[in-house]
């Protein structure tokens, strides 16, 4: 009897244990209803699923189709995709390279989950991959070393960003290695009001930049998806979003989910991923402070190397400017590229234009100074040269006036004599012809 009570305690514990190896991952109720009719839900590892949009064209990619918007949750990301109300505000994006976009899901509410890249130019996003947690006390931090490829980027001239057709003014795949070498990266999460705030790119400089008076709008919080309908997303400058806190969204389970399971792996690292856990909120997250330090070092050590050499090669070649034009307005580039540092580069070139004009002003100086010298040269020997010649032209005019008088002189003499001649002949023949 002992043997029996036994044997079917083991075999009891046995249907137990393999019911919760082959027990289905669980999803929340409104992820899987709101998305399913979209796309397909995976599972890349064990318990892990993801979800992956079927309709996907080749130059997809999240955080595209739609427009940004500033409001008192900082910068919103108002989708125009039927599923962009949860993928854009929970959870994180990942490429695999068999898979392709996959959306990992989290429970957490933001206005936009994304990472941002800026200079004096440009202003670029891409979504935040699934390494990347969020805590009250620092913000954003990072499991691991992760970088999204500067393909996964869109950038996009401070003039257009605020356009609600930003994506007609994304810059090319041709430019995007330049731009993102030229920019700093940037991630500005805080916990404000009980909700995270995204302030990425500071509203002053957008403003600035871009020219355009940008007004803050309100967040208008909607639990049912239905009420989010296009006519009445934006009512009285007040703006319809999706929200469930985290207790209302893991409430809500399912446990029957239809899953695809692959024999291939992905290549996001799941033991690295701290995010889309069904916990408490009093469970402290893991937080890896070396590793976002490293990270942060990492990046300002990159954008001030960059820098160096972008300045060097600018002040080494010559700035002629060359026009590249492409369909995306990209604006005059530089032969070694676009120039960013624009103040430094003037700085020097009225540097170099000041010693210029200094040696221009010299060499005028010098050379006017010779011109003067030569002028009075000139003069003193002319005024020499003229005190003597009119003594010798007075010598000569009292010269010739003295030959001319005496000239004078004997031919009125001569004329005289002649005339004395003719009369004495003339009375001689009438003497003679009196005779006669």
């Amino acid at each position: 009897m002992k043997k029996l009570i036994i044997i079917l305690v083991l075999i009891f514990w046995g249907f137990v244990g393999v019911s919760e190896i082959t027990a289905h991952p669980r999803v929340s109720g409104y992820f899987y209803t709101g998305l399913s009719p979209y796309g397909s839900w995976i599972e890349i590892d064990y318990g892990v699923v993801v979800w992956r949009p079927t309709i996907m064209r080749m130059d997809w990619s999240p955080y595209r189709d739609g427009r940004w918007i500033w409001t008192s949750d900082g910068w919103y990301w108002q989708s125009y995709e039927p599923f962009g109300y949860i993928t854009y505000h929970y959870g994180r994006w990942y490429f695999d390279d068999y898979y392709g976009w996959l959306w990992y899901p989290d429970y957490e509410w933001a206005p936009a989950w994304v990472e941002w890249r800026y200079d004096d130019d440009y202003i670029g996003w891409a979504p935040l991959h699934p390494y990347a947690v969020f805590s009250i006390s620092i913000g954003i931090h990072f499991t691991t070393h992760y970088y999204t490829p500067y393909y996964h980027w869109n950038f996009v001239g401070y003039n257009h960003f605020y356009d609600p057709y930003v994506y007609n003014h994304c810059v090319g795949p041709r430019y995007k290695y330049r731009v993102y070498s030229n920019t700093r990266y940037r991630t500005n999460y805080v916990y404000h009001n009980g909700r995270i705030r995204n302030n990425g790119v500071d509203i002053r400089d957008v403003r600035k930049r871009s020219g355009q008076n940008i007004r803050q709008r309100d967040l208008l919080h909607v639990s049912d998806p239905v009420s989010l309908d296009s006519r009445n997303r934006d009512n009285n400058k007040k703006i319809r979003t999706f929200y469930k806190s985290r207790d209302e969204l893991t409430r809500n389970e399912v446990k029957d989910v239809q899953i695809t399971k692959s024999s291939r792996n992905s290549s996001l690292d799941v033991s690295r991923v701290k995010i889309g856990r069904m916990k408490d909120r009093n469970v402290k997250t893991f937080v890896d402070k070396d590793k976002t330090k490293r990270f942060k070092k990492n990046e300002r050590e990159k954008y001030s190397y960059t820098k160096k050499k972008r300045t060097n090669n600018e002040r080494k070649i010559k700035t002629s400017d060359v026009r590249k034009k492409s369909g995306n307005d990209v604006e005059i580039k530089k032969k070694t590229g676009k120039v960013n540092d624009r103040k430094l580069r003037e700085k020097d070139y009225k540097k170099v234009e000041k010693k210029n004009i200094k040696k221009n002003n010299s060499r005028i100086t010098g050379r006017n100074e010779q011109k003067k010298e030569v002028k009075v040269n000139r003069k003193k020997n002319k005024n020499v040269q003229t005190k003597s010649d009119i003594k010798k032209r007075v010598d000569k005019t009292f010269s010739e006036r003295n030959k001319k008088t005496t000239v004078n002189k004997n031919t009125n003499n001569v004329k005289k004599t002649i005339v004395k001649t003719n009369r004495g002949s003339n009375d001689n023949k009438k003497k003679n012809r009196s005779r006669r």
